[in-house]
């Protein structure tokens, strides 16, 4: 493959893994928070968690196994770092598609207005399940091809949604607020099921100058995350104000073409990013666990729903605890087995440190606000 085309295609896994349901919690945070402050947590997460990135696949590449991260962990902490783990891992990941079947019908209701919540429901369900039933490769495709149409339509909403009265409007920082963006923005660029495809790509390059330009692709996807994220959410606030934990608070307040351009990144965003989740739920099932192939791709797309239908629905609360807590915890699993499997000097063990004490934090700090508070 192409050197250039290759850098872009790791760019694109990743920022497609990245971007997803998050992207609609970001306005009502910034407007809460402030928009230097959730620029600030941006800017810090981003560089922790493409740390872990680069740390995940170093180990994959070293340890030349099929096991991915729950397999890992069972590896090299026994019994009790694979049930951490699969509870971390298989919990949160199914947690997150919970978020997504959360917000996803409602994005078919505003481009469909007479579906009924029900229909829109299972109609979103059974779109979002495709990826759980095809092959790895086709899945990486959609992917590439989800994330430029994402990106095209949130550049898009930020030229035409006013985003300087959103500067003008939103204080820079507001430190009532100042913890609010964690789990949050935790989610919204967590992208580690990307990094096993990555591998899969740049496995057979064993190059220092190789490695450094895989790196910086990984890196260079989730700052674009970060970016189209900050972007959008600066957009949305400048076409209309944000009052509650979503995007749809204000959404039908926007002009009526730029209701449904929204409607419309939210699916594809929704889309692109279930690909990457539901084949890290594929891998920890069938690879790890061993279960016939049939019932964990049931399990995948017939949990969540079930979540959805019995009324767990309350999507600001969902993603701050699955971002905060179970994706902190994910990441710091990430961070174990390369402790162990990889030799770190003495300035990567203090970068390594620091990279697991804000994953720490925030494990903490979520519950605290979501179970102790």
């Amino acid at each position: 493959m192409n050197k250039d085309r290759e850098f872009l295609k790791i760019a694109a896994i990743v920022a497609a893994a990245t971007i997803g349901s998050g992207i609609f919690a970001l306005p009502y945070i910034v407007a809460r928070a402030g928009w230097l402050l959730v620029f600030v947590y941006f800017v810090a997460f981003a560089f922790v968690i493409s740390v872990a990135h680069i740390i995940y696949l170093r180990t994959l590449r070293s340890i030349h196994e099929r096991e991915r991260l729950l397999g890992l962990a069972r590896k090299y902490f026994g019994e009790t770092g694979f049930w951490t783990g699969f509870i971390a891992i298989v919990i949160g990941l199914l947690l997150s598609f919970t978020v997504y079947l959360i917000l996803g019908p409602q994005f078919v209701r505003i481009i469909s207005p007479a579906i009924t919540p029900g229909v829109a429901l299972i109609l979103f369900w059974l779109v979002v399940s495709v990826p759980v039933f095809i092959g790895d490769k086709k899945v990486i495709n959609l992917e590439e091809l989800g994330i430029f149409l994402v990106s095209f339509v949130i550049l898009f909403v930020f030229a035409f949604g006013h985003p300087f009265m959103a500067f003008a409007d939103v204080p820079p920082v507001d430190f009532h607020y100042f913890f609010l963006p964690i789990g949050v923005i935790l989610f919204s660029l967590a992208g580690w099921t990307s990094i096993e495809p990555v591998y899969g790509i740049s496995s057979g390059k064993n190059e220092t100058k190789s490695y450094r330009k895989t790196w910086i692709a990984i890196i260079s996807g989730t700052v674009f995350a970060a970016f189209l994220y900050f972007l959008f959410a600066m957009g949305i606030l400048g076409s209309s104000p944000i009052t509650t934990g979503d995007i749809l608070s204000g959404v039908f307040n926007l002009p009526l073409w730029e209701r449904d351009i929204v409607a419309v990144i939210g699916l594809f965003a929704i889309w692109t990013a279930s690909m990457p989740l539901s084949r890290e739920l594929r891998n920890a099932f069938e690879k790890d666990l061993r279960w016939n192939h049939s019932f964990a791709r049931f399990i995948i797309v017939g949990v969540p729903l079930v979540a959805v239908a019995f009324g767990f629905n309350n999507f600001l609360a969902i993603m701050s605890l699955t971002g905060g807590l179970f994706l902190s915890i994910q990441y710091l699993i990430i961070l174990s087995v390369g402790s162990r499997a990889l030799v770190f000097s003495r300035v990567q063990k203090i970068l390594l440190a620091i990279t697991a004490s804000v994953f720490v934090f925030a494990a903490i700090y979520s519950v605290y606000s979501f179970i102790v508070k």
